[in-house]
């Protein structure tokens, strides 16, 4: 008799093999007659399954660089199933679909695939009740939000780091006579973005840095662990959302999760609209964190305007998914990237050290230029969230802001899509455009951002040129979120730590939700960053 993982991949293969065949003989058809994208240069397939996948959402992936360098800014590439799409860095073409978010919405399949697993929220909403929902939810995100919170993320910072120097303090490591430890950092601004996220956005107490037995904590990360469309039955059921009812281990667990996410979250809201009733009618929602902004918000609007609890839960999803993933990755990055360049971990340093006390507020915080350029440059080489993914509503006309060379020898100067075409913005790429940001494009450089190329100011961006956060009405809406808590981070830990890394392992990606670091060799390991600390010698 099989056993129940057999049993689970018996049933995975089976519905891949007959999915993928009906979807081959219906896609192959009508791309036959009908894709303008076929007339668009562009690599190869290596896999009639995944496409082009692989590379698309890797880590400064080379290949990507040649092909960029070959086709240009607009080309084709292979999505999954055979299909192909249009990755775009060109631009006035991403600005373009990004500022046109009704006729270039995210495609049904992901969506379902998020709302199935975090509910309804803005993650999954689209035109009318996507600009609904931003409305209510926008003042939990402001910038008087930010200062406010900012005394709780500071918190937070310092807990980890005084948990590191506790772990020094006992190392028997030593490299020339000073106490050294290796620690993966990954795992530990995975627990600590939980934490900022649970106190500043819910004023909940995971605990994570100090305690892995939180029930809320562990559903989140069990539902989070495994949602990626780069693993067979991720991609299936993103396509065919019948398969999460199939009596699978996987799906047995993800169901569990979503319980208790719902069932704590539904406290959550219930506690908060209790204490304001229970203070007396007028009153509003005690509390600074944001899920409190938003309750007090959303009692404010009247009839078709207000969310309802439902939702509420769905952007409590969110908040955790947006608010934890993309945040704990770009910390990882941020100190890879200063490992790996003392010399400008020891100006950034500098900056820290000058502030006369251990907590800042925001501003004194926005205050310091070579930690906000240092952050700039993280998130513009390693943008968490690599791609955004849109298909077109009808068919309509892409203008470019560079022409382009077509197979057939033409030039052309903008993109004919038809209905239901697929459109990847490529943030990674859009960031290290040479004809945009200079020769040492693929180069971490901070310093770049005291005076940028007059191309860059061309990028569309929530923040700093970047494309990182995308851009237009349905860019992040919590990106001074992550920019808080990105610099709170770095500000706490580089006054108490020095950093470095082995020159020996060689460091990649690994695309779960986000791209987070691994070590090339030691897949096994997953998202894996080991970085040597030492305690920074006055």
């Amino acid at each position: 008799m099989l056993s129940t993982d057999n049993n689970e991949m018996a049933i995975v293969w089976l519905a891949a093999f007959g999915s993928s065949y009906v979807i081959y003989k219906a896609v192959s058809g009508y791309l036959a007659v009908s894709s303008t994208l076929h007339t668009l240069r562009g690599p190869d397939s290596p896999s009639w399954l995944l496409g082009n996948a692989h590379v698309t959402r890797a880590y400064r992936n080379r290949t990507l660089e040649d092909w960029m360098r070959e086709y240009g800014s607009v080309f084709a590439i292979h999505s999954f199933f055979g299909t192909k799409a249009l990755l775009v860095s060109d631009t006035k073409a991403a600005s373009f679909v990004l500022n046109h978010p009704n006729e270039f919405p995210k495609p049904k399949n992901l969506v379902n695939a998020a709302r199935n697993t975090f509910g309804d929220g803005l993650l999954t909403a689209e035109g009318f009740e996507h600009k609904r929902q931003r409305k209510v939810i926008n003042p939990a995100f402001s910038v008087a939000a930010m200062r406010d919170i900012t005394p709780i993320v500071m918190q937070v910072a310092h807990e980890l780091r005084d948990v590191w120097k506790q772990q020094l303090s006992t190392s028997t490591s030593f490299s020339e006579g000073i106490q050294q430890q290796e620690i993966d950092v990954v795992s530990w601004f995975s627990k600590t973005a939980l934490d900022m996220i649970g106190l500043a956005g819910f004023g909940y107490k995971f605990n994570a840095i100090h305690d892995s037995s939180n029930e809320l904590a562990k559903a989140f990360y069990d539902l989070t662990k495994n949602f990626s469309i780069i693993t067979l039955m991720g991609l299936l059921t993103t396509f065919f959302p019948v398969l999460r009812y199939l009596p699978t281990a996987s799906n047995k667990a993800n169901n569990g999760s979503m319980a208790v996410m719902k069932r704590v979250g539904s406290q959550m809201v219930s506690d908060k609209k209790a204490e304001a009733e229970r203070l007396g009618e007028g009153s509003e929602v005690p509390g600074k964190d944001l899920l409190s902004i938003l309750i007090r918000a959303n009692m404010k609007e009247n009839g078709a305007e207000k969310l309802d609890d439902e939702t509420l839960l769905g952007e409590i999803s969110t908040f955790l998914l947006a608010g934890h993933e993309t945040t704990a990755t770009a910390m990882s990055w941020g100190l890879y990237w200063l490992a790996k360049a003392p010399s400008l971990q020891s100006k950034l340093r500098e900056e820290v050290l000058a502030v006369p006390n251990d907590s800042p507020s925001m501003d004194e915080l926005n205050s310091l230029p070579y930690l906000n350029n240092v952050v700039k440059e993280l998130l513009r080489l390693t943008p968490p969230i690599p791609t955004g993914r849109r298909i077109a509503a009808l068919d309509t006309v892409i203008p470019l802001a560079q022409s382009v060379i077509d197979k057939n020898g033409k030039e052309i100067n903008e993109i004919f899509v038809r209905r239901g075409e697929d459109i990847m913005i490529h943030t990674f790429a859009s960031n290290t455009t040479p004809d945009i940001w200079g020769p040492d494009a693929f180069e971490f450089r901070p310093e770049r951002f005291d005076k940028l190329p007059e191309a860059v100011s061309e990028v569309p961006s929530m923040y700093g040129n970047l494309s990182t956060f995308l851009a237009g009405p349905k860019g992040c809406i919590g990106f001074r979120v992550a920019l808080l808590e990105i610099k709170a981070m770095l500000f706490a830990l580089i006054r108490a730590f020095e950093f470095d890394i082995d020159p020996m392992l060689e460091i990649t990606g690994k695309f779960v939700i986000a791209l987070k670091p691994s070590v090339k060799g030691q897949e096994e390991k997953g998202a894996y960053l080991p970085l040597r600390i030492s305690l920074y010698q006055r």
